[in-house]
């Protein structure tokens, strides 16, 4: 039987509006969330101490490994499915809850041997604790899935910042003022995790009789598997050069490397959580059109460029101001890694888009092989580059993004057919832009280094030139600075937030009406 949502064989029409809106919503949201975050974590650094949170924090590289056997990535092959039975979603509730039961008990039982290679006893307990993470979070995953792949992302977006406001951040911040220390971190996460648990099941009230039927199991294992095993080669590729630099170059050159890293990649996380909870369910409906396929995935790659490339050139120019602005006068160590970094911003986000098309094609194995090379290059990079210091440690990774980047494009290529030609072309209108922000930027900031002044009129000399040559292009010349692709992407965005406030409008203008009736009245 198919599900009542997923019974056309066509993916349907509007997908492209829908896309849009549901980047609107979990940009929105992701904004609102992050906020949010900033000032629990304000809250959280007064009341807690730093061994809390390194406790914490060494709990949860075995929470980010364990999460991703936990479900053998069953809840991305519901997404990813052409055709979606009841059958499947019971056999996906059915493993997804077994091994997050199995996981839990496996963290439990181990603990003292994982906080002996830690050497931290003070961890075990924390473990402990965790524990509890893994039985709650393999029940959310069917609900979570079928939330994404329905796109509804309005009720996502809600659902997950309900769930951070009344889980993590009330009960996290409400016990660490109550004196509870690590405790009110682990309940934090726990509370979060069941918020959104129930909020999930309640909007999709899928089927939870359990059922290991063999074919859907079988179906959705033989996706999943390949999925978890890229993976695991994202999060060694991730944590590789990390674990060199602090075994070789000791723990302030892993401070100095970790904050230039974290810089530059946090706005490619943010992109890449937009880009799986939205493009990756929309690709995965159009993946048996190929022609909309390539299209889509074509028309990304060049609002990627469109992104990454001007802030990068931009970030490049303003490094020697923009670290010690915000992160004080005694981080300028971070500026020559991070400067290193921001050449690799395309690399980073422009493979976030590769990866969800070929996770929505079902080329999970060979992205999986790509991704344990990719994590292989970065430690036996890191090894070599270290010699050189940080600086030689930031050059070797990025060339090792650089190959993660072709690689999967490739890989995309071959799933959608799209030519080389076309995906260079892509590219383009983001280079020409980049060269204008950088040089801009670099007039506007050698300016005001030449009148001797402070950092902070550095950086908005920098940021007022650039942003005046930017708008007067974009008015001027749209089709060279944006090309055909960002041009019909700010269209369609201008018409996206059109429509949201025409939506509210009328109803506004309704009350107005009644009002001035009653008063007539």
């Amino acid at each position: 039987m198919t599900s009542p949502a997923d019974g056309a064989a066509k993916a349907p029409s509007g997908l492209t509006k829908r896309a849009l809106g549901g980047m609107l919503w979990t940009f929105t949201g992701t904004g609102v969330q992050g906020l949010v975050q900033l000032l629990v974590l304000m809250a959280l650094g007064r009341l807690l101490t730093p061994t809390d949170f390194g406790l914490m924090g060494a709990a949860g590289v075995i929470v980010a490994l364990s999460q991703i056997v936990s479900s053998v990535g069953v809840g991305p092959a519901i997404i990813q499915r052409r055709e979606l039975e009841t059958l499947h979603i019971r056999a996906a509730f059915t493993i997804s809850g077994v091994l997050g039961f199995v996981l839990g008990a496996l963290v439990w039982f181990t603990a003292p041997a994982l906080a002996a290679f830690y050497r931290i006893p003070a961890v075990e307990p924390v473990l402990r604790g965790i524990a509890l993470l893994f039985p709650i979070d393999g029940l959310n995953t069917v609900g979570e899935s079928l939330l994404v792949r329905q796109l509804r992302f309005r009720l996502f977006v809600a659902v997950e910042l309900l769930s951070y406001v009344l889980g993590y951040a009330c009960v996290g911040v409400v016990l660490a003022w109550r004196g509870y220390g690590v405790w009110a971190l682990v309940a934090a996460n726990v509370a979060q995790v069941t918020v959104r648990t129930v909020g999930m099941y309640v909007a999709t009230m899928h089927p939870v009789r359990p059922s290991l039927n063999y074919r859907a199991s079988r179906d959705l294992i033989s996706y999943g598997f390949g999925h978890s095993l890229a993976q695991v080669g994202a999060l060694l590729s991730q944590q590789g050069d990390n674990l060199v630099v602090g075994r070789w170059l000791g723990a302030a050159a892993l401070g100095v490397y970790g904050r230039a890293y974290n810089l530059m990649v946090m706005p490619a996380s943010v992109f890449g959580r937009i880009v799986n909870r939205v493009l990756f369910p929309v690709m995965a409906q159009v993946q048996d059109e190929p022609e909309r396929l390539s299209g889509a995935y074509e028309r990304v790659l060049a609002v990627v460029a469109l992104m990454s490339l001007p802030v990068s050139a931009f970030l490049w120019v303003a490094a020697p101001e923009f670290i010690p602005a915000l992160l004080g006068p005694g981080w300028t160590g971070v500026v020559l890694p991070f400067r290193l970094f921001t050449v690799s911003l395309l690399f980073r986000m422009s493979s976030k888009v590769s990866d969800a098309c070929t996770k929505a094609a079902g080329a999970v194995y060979s992205r999986a092989l790509v991704q344990g090379v990719f994590a292989a290059l970065v430690l036996l990079g890191a090894l070599i580059g270290q010699i050189w210091g940080v600086g030689g440690v930031a050059v070797a990774v990025s060339i090792a993004m650089g190959f993660n980047w072709l690689a999967m494009a490739e890989l995309s290529r071959r799933v959608t057919g799209l030519a080389w030609s076309r995906f260079a072309s892509a590219h383009v209108p983001g280079l020409v832009f980049a060269l204008l922000v950088g040089l801009t930027a670099a007039l506007g900031a050698q300016g005001a280094r030449a009148a001797h002044v402070g950092p902070l009129a550095v950086l908005a000399a920098a940021t007022v030139a650039a942003a005046l040559a930017a708008t007067i292009a974009l008015r001027t010349r749209p089709e060279l600075f944006l090309g055909t692709h960002g041009a019909w992407t700010l269209r369609r965005a201008e018409e996206a937030v059109r429509g949201a406030f025409a939506r509210m409008v009328p109803q506004t203008a309704r009350d107005r009406e009644t009002l001035a009736k009653v008063n007539s009245e």
